[in-house]
């Protein structure tokens, strides 16, 4: 899996940035726990405020559009985030632990 960022952008109202990126793939279209553990770890940010929001699939190729934002911490992700999309982006060890 190849990460090429297109855009990043900060969002002082939101205090995130916002990052539009395109993912090359093999294989199966990647989860949203695989693109968001890549992109953590090749943005050197925590994962837990790292919010992948759309992951939409190009007809015919081998690659996907994503939109992702990084928060400055967790109080303002709550506050902007959807309860679904949040629920989304949890990884398996958190969903544990609330259920």
């Amino acid at each position: 899996m190849n990460i090429k960022i297109v855009s990043e952008r900060y969002n002082p109202l939101a205090h995130r940035k916002e990052i539009r990126f395109i993912v090359d793939h093999e294989g199966a279209t990647p989860t949203f726990k695989d693109v968001k553990l890549k992109l953590a770890a090749m943005l050197n940010v925590n994962k837990e405020l790292l919010i992948v929001e759309s992951i939409y699939q190009e007809t015919g190729l081998q690659r996907v559009r994503c939109y992702a934002k990084v928060y400055d911490n967790e109080e303002f992700l709550k506050y902007f985030e959807r309860e679904h999309i949040i629920r989304k982006n949890q990884l398996e060890e958190e969903q544990e632990q609330e259920g």
